[in-house]
């Protein structure tokens, strides 16, 4: 009796994993084809910082999974939609910063298939075109580890100059909900939540974290890493010219 009585619930988890890992296995898909960055992807500033999917992989369905939700925004397009969501900021009491830091991601849905994604234009205030297609294709070589649903990447940049700063960060994402300093390191951390589509009164149900290790001896970034759906991604920085010197 007490295992007909789980069975639904069995069934119903069962269901879950296999719909997240079919999302999974297509994430994957996009993270291999980052090693051949210009067949596969293109980056331009016509609308902010812009990533365009040569050979589109995610599906509608895959995002509204990842979103936990619907758009705030949807606007029909000769092509498909036209989908907008919002990451709202979110501060420790009060907003005590001046800007607007929240991030809205625009996503053009051809065919129903993931084919742009459009972030803020000043995500192109620190970094070059060349530059962030450099970090892109960087993580096509990521580790990838489908049991913790991780992702790990390493930049080598060639010098100093492509390393980026906490100053470059805060430019571009404003205040830090925290910062951890431990000694040789600090940790700039922020906290975003998914605005929801209007007449949508639920609570929060979709956290985005953003974590940014820095030295404190130059501010130069060690590490950036997310947690999104419970996928975690990082991305680690290395100076190739100051590993040789060494």
């Amino acid at each position: 009796m007490n295992l007909l009585r789980k069975t639904p619930h069995l069934a119903l988890v069962l269901i879950l994993l296999l719909t997240s890992g079919c999302v999974l296995v297509r994430m994957l898909k996009v993270k291999n084809q980052l090693n051949d960055f210009d067949k596969n992807f293109d980056l331009h500033d016509q609308r902010g910082l812009t990533l365009v999917f040569k050979n589109p992989v995610l599906g509608s369905d895959d995002i509204v999974w990842l979103m936990k939700g619907e758009p705030s925004g949807n606007k029909k397009i000769e092509k498909g939609e036209l989908w907008t969501y919002v990451f709202e900021k979110e501060y420790v009491a009060s907003k005590d910063e001046e800007g607007d830091y929240d991030i809205p991601v625009i996503m053009v849905m051809e065919y129903g298939k993931l084919a742009e994604m459009s972030f803020p234009e000043r995500f192109l205030k620190n970094l070059s075109l060349p530059l962030l297609k450099k970090m892109f294709a960087s993580m096509g070589n990521a580790d990838v580890s489908k049991l913790r649903k991780s992702a790990n990447s390493k930049f080598k940049g060639k010098d100093a100059s492509e390393i980026p700063t906490a100053e470059n960060v805060v430019e571009t994402l404003g205040k830090p909900y925290s910062i951890e300093n431990s000694g040789e390191e600090s940790k700039y951390s922020y906290i975003y939540y998914l605005k929801k589509p209007e007449g949508d009164k639920g609570k929060k149900n979709f956290k985005f974290d953003m974590e940014f290790t820095v030295k404190n001896n130059d501010k130069s970034l060690i590490q950036a890493k997310g947690t999104i759906r419970g996928i975690k991604i990082a991305l680690d920085f290395e100076n190739a010219q100051k590993t040789v010197s060494q």
